[in-house]
C-alpha cells in the first residue's frame, strides 16, 4: 500500500528488508516452502528428482569436488545412466510379457534376454560401487583422531588445519569433549574429529564421559587416525588403542613428534599404513594430508565423479533394483515361471524410477525437498 511504501521509504537501517516482506505479506504473498521453485520445476517436467537434489547438493556444497560432483548430476549425467539401465530392463520386461499374453506367436530369446539382464546387472553393481565414494565427496569425510593421552592429538588438529584450534598443554586429559573442525584437501571437506585421550581409567566423571564420546566419534568416523609417541615406548594403553582402532574401516597410523629422538618405529596395528609426523615443526602434514585422501578413496578419479550416487536415498533404491534384478535373473536361468521373472523386473524398474523420480511417491518427494532452504 502507498501508506507501507511511504513507512519503508522513511526507515533505514538493517530492518528495511523486514519491512518490506511484512508489506508484501499483508498485500497477499505468502512465505515460499522449502525447496517450493525447484519442486515446481521437477512437477513440470524440466528437471528429474536426481538433478533437483543436485540443486540442493550445489547450494551447499563444501568443496570443489562436491560442486563439480553435483554440477555433473545437474546436467543429468547420473540420470542418463540409470535411464539406461532402466531401459535395458524396460526392454527385456516388454518381450517377457508379450510372450506371456501371445504364447503362440511370440518366442522368447532366453539366451538373449539372459544376455542383457546379466549386462544391466553389471550395469547396476558398477553404479552401486560409485555410492561411496559419492556420499563421501558430498558429505565429507569423517576423520576421528585417536590415541592415548598426551601423544599430540590436538597438536595433530591443529597442523592439519594450519591454525591454533584446540588447546595445547603437555598436561595428560587437556582435552574433555571431541571438538570437530573441517579442512578442505584436494577439493573435497575432511571433518576432523579430536578426542580425549583412551585411558581405561579415567580419572574423573568428565574424562569418563570424554572417553565415551571419543569411542562413539571412533564409531562413526569415515577414516580413524591412531596417533602414537613416537618418542616413547610403546606402553599397554597404546595396545588397547590399536585394538579399538582396528575395527574401523580405514586407519591410519601416524607416529607424532618424530623432531625428538625416535624410540618408536612401529605401531602396534598389522598391515596399517604409517605416517612419521611432527605435529611441532610441521614436518611429515602434507605427506599424512595425502595419506587421508587415498584412505578416503581408492583412486583420484573417485572424487568427485561425473556420475555418481550422491546420498542414502538413491544408494538404497539402487540396492533394491539390483536384489530385485539379480532375483529375477536367477529365476529365469532356473527355468521358472515368466510372470514371476516378469514381476522382478517390475520391481527393479520401480526402484530405479524412484531414483530419478519417474515412480517417487508423495513420501519420497517431502522427504527430498524438505531439506530444501526456503525458496529455493
Amino acid at each position: 500500500t502507498r501508506q507501507d511504501v511511504v513507512e519503508i521509504h522513511g526507515h533505514g537501517g538493517p530492518y528495511v528488508l523486514q519491512r518490506i516482506l511484512a508489506a508484501c505479506l499483508r498485500s497477499g504473498a505468502r512465505m515460499a516452502r522449502p525447496g517450493e521453485m525447484t519442486l515446481r520445476a521437477f512437477v513440470n517436467g524440466r528437471i528429474d528428482l536426481a538433478q533437483a537434489e543436485a540443486i540442493r547438493d550445489l547450494v551447499e556444497a563444501r568443496g570443489e569436488a562436491a560442486r563439480r560432483q553435483a554440477l555433473a548430476q545437474l546436467e543429468g549425467r547420473l540420470s542418463a545412466r540409470v535411464r539406461a539401465c532402466s531401459q535395458r530392463l524396460l526392454q527385456c520386461l516388454a518381450e517377457l510379457e508379450a510372450t506371456l499374453d501371445f504364447p503362440e506367436d511370440v518366442e522368447l530369446d532366453q539366451a538373449r534376454t539372459i544376455e542383457q539382464l546379466s549386462t544391466a546387472l553389471q550395469e547396476l553393481q558398477a553404479l552401486l560401487r560409485s555410492a561411496e565414494s559419492g556420499i563421501l565427496t558430498r558429505e565429507g569425510v569423517r576423520v576421528a583422531i585417536v590415541g592415548r593421552p598426551n601423544v599430540g592429538k590436538s597438536s595433530l588438529l591443529n597442523a592439519l588445519l594450519g591454525e591454533e584450534r584446540a588447546i595445547v598443554t603437555p598436561v595428560p586429559g587437556t582435552t574433555r569433549d571431541t571438538i570437530e573442525e573441517c579442512v578442505n584437501i584436494s577439493g573435497v571437506t575432511f571433518v576432523l574429529i579430536d578426542t580425549a585421550g583412551l585411558t581405561e581409567e579415567p580419572a574423573d566423571l568428565a574424562e569418563t564421559i570424554g572417553v565415551e564420546r571419543a569411542r562413539a566419534a571412533l564409531a562413526r568416523c569415515h577414516v580413524a587416525l591412531a596417533v602414537f609417541d613416537a618418542s616413547e615406548p610403546l606402553r599397554e594403553q597404546d595396545a588397547a588403542v590399536a585394538q579399538q582402532v582396528a575395527r574401523a574401516p580405514r586407519m591410519l597410523a601416524v607416529l607424532n613428534k618424530c623432531d625428538l629422538p625416535v624410540v618408536t618405529e612401529n605401531p602396534p596395528l598389522d598391515s596399517c599404513r604409517v605416517i612419521r609426523v611432527s605435529a611441532k615443526t610441521g614436518a611429515g602434514i602434507d605427506a599424512l594430508r595425502e595419506a587421508l585422501v587415498q584412505a578416503a578413496f581408492s583412486t583420484d578419479a573417485e572424487i568427485g565423479q561425473e556420475a555418481a550416487i550422491t546420498s542414502e536415498r538413491q544408494k538404497m533404491a539402487a540396492e533394491r533394483a539390483l536384489k530385485s534384478l539379480a532375483e529375477g535373473l536367477e529365476l529365469l536361468r532356473a527355468g521358472l515361471p515368466l510372470d514371476v521373472v516378469a514381476l522382478c523386473l517390475r520391481q527393479s524398474c520401480q526402484a530405479l524410477g524412484e531414483i530419478t523420480g519417474e515412480t517417487a511417491t508423495e513420501d519420497i518427494l517431502e522427504l527430498v525437498f524438505s531439506s530444501f532452504c526456503l525458496g529455493k
